[in-house]
């Protein structure tokens, strides 16, 4: 058997259990109010969810995960590579979704008018699954396994892992009760950012040049990244870096809502014909 120096709080089951929820019903809330004050058609959600299973869930992340588990040596004894790793999976990030969000425009909504209020819903649909499925879902799964471990205690731990759930369990302990609910707030943030990509890409087809996917890239990168190095590089202590990494996120996701509303359609603004990709990048759902 295993025994804990501590458990987890009540604050903080109620706030992990909270955030779950938060994270796999404000998407569908969204979507649900945004079908109704903008009048737009429920498909363009499910566009935007289905790009992000093929161009993250089934290829990407997999892809991340496998590179991740052969490199494990490396990054745990070499910063350099870590952060390295950490920008060519943000990077990755930027080209998978924003490359598959503008493929998505072509594929789906072809000869149609693409308006503001369908890139909306199309950002919802792509960010709503990924805070359902990488968020929320996993997030309720990994509450669920803290509790068996805690509620047995240990005794469903392999006996040759238990040290390592013990800590882990301590660990979740010493933290404020309050904290999961940042991850809460972070789906606010991300799902602002993810409509707001999704309004960017849109002025390639709004305004004719590709230099607006470049852009989304860009900014994808930028805030990936950003989330990611900023927590491990930044010297204030773990949760002082959080709070501070959350406060970036926070105004950048300010900055994003400026842009939502910043590129709304213009009455005479007329839909343009949308430069191409390359041949190679646009035969499949696979970006390199």
């Amino acid at each position: 058997m295993m025994t804990f120096s501590a458990a987890p709080s009540a604050a903080w089951w109620a706030a992990s259990l909270g955030a779950a929820a938060f994270a796999i019903l404000f998407p569908i809330a969204l979507i649900i109010v945004a079908h109704s004050r903008l009048k737009v058609g429920w498909r363009y959600a499910g566009y935007g969810a289905l790009i992000f299973f093929i161009f993250q869930i089934i290829t990407r992340v997999p892809a991340i995960q496998l590179a991740q588990y052969f490199l494990a040596p490396t990054l745990r004894s070499s910063q350099a590579a870590l952060y390295a790793f950490l920008f060519v999976a943000s990077l990755t990030a930027g080209l998978f979704e924003e490359v598959g969000r503008y493929l998505g425009y072509r594929w789906f909504m072809r000869r149609e008018e693409k308006t503001w209020a369908k890139a909306v819903m199309y950002g919802l649909g792509h960010g709503g699954l990924e805070s359902v499925a990488l968020v929320g879902v996993l997030a309720a799964i990994t509450l669920l396994n803290v509790w068996l471990i805690v509620s047995t205690n240990g005794a469903i731990v392999p006996a040759a892992q238990r040290a390592t759930a013990a800590s882990q369990i301590t660990a979740i302990a010493a933290q404020p009760g309050w904290l999961p609910l940042l991850g809460a707030w972070e789906r606010v943030c991300a799902i602002t950012m993810q409509v707001a990509f999704s309004v960017i890409v849109l002025q390639v087809f709004r305004r004719g040049s590709l230099n607006w996917l470049w852009l989304a890239i860009g900014l994808h990168t930028l805030v990936d990244f950003s989330a990611t190095a900023l927590t491990r590089a930044l010297p204030f202590g773990t949760l002082a870096n959080t709070l501070v990494v959350e406060g970036i996120l926070t105004l950048m996701a300010l900055g994003a809502l400026w842009l939502i509303f910043a590129l709304r359609d213009r009455p005479a603004m007329p839909e343009r014909v949308a430069p191409s990709l390359p041949d190679e990048v646009e035969a499949g759902p696979a970006v390199e």
